[in-house]
């Protein structure tokens, strides 16, 4: 009987050990790290590892798109997108993934515009138009903005649904029209006069990024460990304007003074503000409107708190 005891006992006390060796292994914070199309915070810190200053085991993920985040959250395998499009995270919302945006990552309207091969298209020939750009996305959003400006409607034009490098090429070889593009891509290939600005996003749209949270690790140590560390990032690039920008321009491969004027057309104030607000709806009220979210989203519900 005491053998049979002092067993159980030894594979009780063996069980824990294992347990406690695989959580071990476990990172406190899984967090994208995305520094595409121009998420300088994001470059900060991952450069000056404020996180692990902080005291955090941090496994960064890199992901092509928003809703390959929420797909990962949704399989426990990330706590926090540090960068998602706002419609991106309307598209996962509306699709039932549990998730809360936490923060406004960045605001940059200029960093999308309609765009195509120099002196070939205007505005005066959207109507009829084939036009590239990411079907669901803030492409797609700033597009059907432009259309209504002129008069139009999305039927007016022919989508054509293509990531944003696939765009470019499809424009350069005169497959389509016109195309959406995003930052640094916009930048580098106007300065090298393959493309011109047709209409950007000023005044249309925010050109919104959120960062985004699993809902059941809000108020974890993770979460509160990662704004601290984004509000170091900032503080970093505020009193390190150059630093910041030579660190920008060696990620996104651009010239210094290309990535400083790039930098300008960022904000990066984390306020979930009315306007913020205002605009995600507007950006919802589109996607439902198109069929591309089946259920209409309540955006007080996507916010934390």
């Amino acid at each position: 009987m005491i053998r049979r005891v002092l067993f159980a006992v030894f594979v009780l006390g063996m069980s824990v050990v294992l347990a406690s060796g695989a959580s071990a292994g476990e990172p406190d914070l899984r967090v994208t790290y995305n520094p595409m199309p121009f998420n300088v915070p994001s470059m900060i810190e991952h450069d000056q590892q404020f996180l692990a200053e902080l005291g955090m085991d941090v496994e960064y993920n890199t992901f092509l798109a928003g809703y390959a985040m929420t797909e990962a959250m949704a399989a426990n395998e990330l706590d926090i997108a540090a960068v998602m499009g706002g419609t991106s995270a309307i598209v996962s919302k509306a699709g039932g993934r549990d998730i809360r945006a936490f923060q406004v990552y960045s605001q940059a309207p200029e960093a999308f515009a309609l765009v195509a091969r120099p002196g070939e298209f205007s505005l005066q020939d959207l109507e009829g138009a084939r036009v590239g750009l990411p079907q669901g996305t803030e492409a797609h959003y700033l597009l059907a903005r432009i259309v209504d400006e002129k008069g139009l409607s999305m039927e007016d034009v022919e989508l054509v649904n293509l990531m944003v490098p696939d765009a470019v090429s499809a424009l350069q070889s005169g497959e389509i029209h016109a195309a959406v593009v995003v930052e640094p891509v916009l930048s580098r290939l106007t300065a090298a006069e393959r493309i011109e600005v047709i209409r950007d996003g000023q005044g249309l749209i925010a050109g919104l990024t959120l960062s985004v949270v699993r809902t059941d690790f809000l108020g974890e140590p993770g979460m509160e460990a990662f704004i601290d560390a984004h509000k170091k990032s900032l503080a970093w690039l505020e009193e390190n304007p150059d630093q910041a920008v030579e660190l920008a321009a060696e990620e996104a491969d651009l010239p210094e003074q290309l990535a400083e004027e790039l930098l300008g057309k960022y904000s990066f104030d984390t306020e979930i503000t009315e306007d913020v607000r205002s605009d995600l709806e507007k950006a919802a009220a589109f996607l439902y409107e198109e069929g591309l979210i089946r259920r209409q989203v309540d955006i007080d519900a996507l916010f934390y708190p």
